[in-house]
């Protein structure tokens, strides 16, 4: 890709690029949410003051059999997980700390729906499964979804914006129901 002259890189040589930069983003959200599902239940254990020898014990019980340690943090994977720490109306809360989540009209839910679907489309990659996942990412294409570095940029923000309100969510949940800032 380095030696192709002329301005801008031709679509088809920067794809396996744009595809490794939307596998990164998603990947790097599903650890944020894994980490901040990890602090919220080691909060709820320090709070309750158990034995020090059961913190480990209480804290991976909470955290065992959680969605997004062996699928995409989805909306439902995230509203399953969040549940389990007692946070009610995910999607609600998110629409009421930022209006690009809000529905209807928000624009935010698509947008996050679309990037994890495409990533989906690109990681999958038996055989079997490459041609139905060539004609989804096609469909993406079509949509106006693309699988360039450009369009998967454009995306940050709303990554950003539903990070920035989940641990929002998360603290006041935890501060409410503790009474214990939670970090």
């Amino acid at each position: 890709m380095g030696e192709v002259d002329g301005p801008g890189r031709p679509l088809e040589l920067g794809r396996p690029l744009a595809h490794s930069y939307i596998l990164r983003l998603v990947a790097e959200f599903q650890g944020f949410t894994r980490d901040l599902h990890d602090l919220s239940a080691e909060h709820i254990v320090s709070v309750a003051a158990p034995p020090p020898e059961l913190n480990a014990l209480l804290t991976a019980a909470i955290t065992r059999g959680r969605a997004i340690d062996s699928g995409n943090a989805t909306m439902t994977a995230l509203r399953m997980d969040f549940g389990r720490l007692g946070v009610r109306n995910l999607e609600g809360k998110l629409g009421t700390i930022n209006a690009a989540w809000a529905r209807p009209g928000g624009k935010d839910p698509g947008k996050f729906d679309a990037l994890v679907s495409l990533r989906n489309a690109l990681a999958h990659g038996n055989q079997r499964q490459v041609d139905e996942y060539q004609r989804q990412v096609d469909e993406y294409r079509r949509q106006g979804h693309l699988d360039t570095v450009s369009w998967a940029r454009n995306q940050l923000p709303v990554l950003n914006r539903l990070s920035r309100a989940l641990d929002t969510i998360l603290w006041e949940h935890l501060r409410t129901r503790t009474g214990v800032p939670p970090w």
